[in-house]
C-alpha cells in the first residue's frame, strides 16, 4: 500500500536504493545529482532532487563528511590561499 502521493512502497524505495548505492554501501562515496536519471527510470517517472533526498534520509542514508573541497581543485593552491588569506583581514 502506498503513502499519500508517495511514488513508491517503503520496500520498493529500499530495494531501488540498494541497486542504485552498490558502490557507496562498500564504503564509497556517491554524488546525488547523478543519481536522479536512474532513480527515476526505475520508478517510471520523473522525480526531483528533493524527494532523492527524503528517499535517502528515510532509508537510513545520512551526509557522514562535508564537501569541502571540489575533486579537481588543486590543493596546494587552496593552502596557499588560507595562509594568506587571514592577512587581509587585519585591523587598520
Amino acid at each position: 500500500m502506498l503513502r499519500n502521493r508517495a511514488n513508491a512502497t517503503l520496500e520498493r524505495e529500499a530495494q531501488i536504493l540498494d541497486e542504485v548505492l552498490e558502490n557507496a554501501m562498500r564504503g564509497g562515496v556517491f554524488i546525488v545529482p547523478p543519481l536522479q536519471g536512474e532513480i527515476a527510470k526505475r520508478l517510471g517517472k520523473p522525480v526531483a532532487l528533493s524527494t532523492i533526498y527524503r528517499m535517502l534520509a528515510r532509508n537510513g542514508w545520512r551526509k557522514l563528511a562535508p564537501d569541502t573541497a571540489h575533486p579537481q581543485g588543486d590543493a596546494a593552491v587552496r593552502e596557499d590561499w588560507k595562509k594568506n588569506f587571514r592577512g587581509s583581514w587585519a585591523k587598520s
